[in-house]
């Protein structure tokens, strides 16, 4: 793919997650109203009048897409906006959804594309504080269009640790112990409620690391673009199908977690 196609793409992100985050600040009255409920999850009318917004701008790719709510897209018919192939877009038309529907300020868009399962950009649009975040490989990260990077922290003991709980969570005795054990080590742990703004706040320093089990990979495939773009490290486990939860872990580089970070800063890619 040429440096001006993936420009064009993800300005076309970028225009997308504005279009659909202005829609959720103006609408959020209307679109609040619970649909579904079933055991921890939920799905309110903003989820897919999101969705519905994201698809309709990026349609004109013909690019193929795969949204949390509707599953797999086939590429409409039309102008080829790339040279490149195995692209696909990713995309979460609200992370923090129930933070949305109780009126909590941290929920966001999020849209990625791949090109199999190696990121090419990712833009997360928190549309409750006016943040745009947008991060391409190889070029930068960016918050509103000036440059970000991750924190310099390299001891664990001084680092902020972004997790959560998502819906298909362990909450045995022994996971949680385990969970415990394992985040003790750091200085504070953050629950932002939305996987994308925690890997957002790793991209630009306002945390060190992240790690969440058993997350769908739609939650946070924007935000380990961003991390990457940005300095960080990403790892990945457990990745079966689009649809299958993941284990992931991201860190700003200098940190040493499961196996991640080294003395020296590196990119992924």
């Amino acid at each position: 793919m040429t440096k001006k196609e993936k420009g064009e793409l993800l300005h076309l992100a970028e225009s997308a997650a504005l279009l659909a985050g202005v829609s959720l600040k103006n609408k959020r009255d209307e679109w609040r109203n619970l649909k579904t409920a079933s055991g921890r999850d939920v799905k309110i009318s903003a989820d897919l009048e999101s969705e519905s917004i994201i698809i309709e701008s990026l349609a004109g790719s013909n690019i193929p897409i795969f949204s949390e709510e509707t599953g797999s897209i086939t590429a409409k018919k039309g102008r080829k906006t790339s040279s490149d192939t195995n692209l696909l877009w990713i995309i979460d038309p609200l992370d923090g959804s129930l933070n949305y529907h109780q009126g909590v300020p941290l929920s966001c868009v999020s849209i990625a594309l791949y090109k199999g399962l190696k990121p090419v950009f990712g833009v997360v649009f928190d549309f409750n504080q006016g943040e745009l975040f947008s991060g391409l490989i190889g070029s930068g990260a960016w918050l509103n269009h000036r440059p970000i990077k991750t924190s310099h922290v390299n001891e664990l003991s001084k680092a902020v640790l972004g997790s959560g709980f998502p819906v298909n969570t362990d909450f045995s005795s022994s996971a949680l112990s385990r969970f415990i054990g394992e985040i003790q080590q750091f200085r504070k742990v953050r629950l932002f409620g939305s996987a994308a703004l925690s890997l957002c706040y790793v991209a630009c320093g306002r945390i060190d690391a992240y790690r969440e089990e058993n997350i769908m990979f739609w939650d946070v495939a924007a935000g380990l673009a961003l991390v990457q773009s940005a300095g960080g490290t990403v790892k990945v486990e457990n990745f079966g199908h689009m649809g299958s939860p993941v284990n992931v872990m991201a860190a700003n580089g200098l940190l040493k977690i499961d196996g991640m970070g080294n003395s020296k800063r590196k990119r992924l890619s």
